[in-house]
């Protein structure tokens, strides 16, 4: 009797893709928030410079947690 090599299984795995468009929707309005902070950064105070920018960050990480490509 040959033996037969055994194929891994693939059900319990994530898929290699997430929610591409969700992603690429979260990433431009992550891209439109760093480039008004760049445009009102200048007149802007230090506390909510560095809190936008905290945010921008923060939507960047949301975006990839929630709707990211499975690694």
């Amino acid at each position: 009797m040959p033996m037969r090599e055994e194929q891994p299984r693939r059900r319990g795995r994530k898929p290699a893709v997430g929610r591409p468009v969700l992603f690429a929707v979260l990433l431009v309005v992550a891209a439109l928030g760093v480039l008004t902070l760049l445009v009102v950064g200048p007149s802007l105070t230090v506390p909510v410079g560095v809190a936008s920018a905290a945010t921008v960050m923060a939507l960047v990480a949301f975006a990839w947690a929630v709707a990211g490509p499975r690694l």
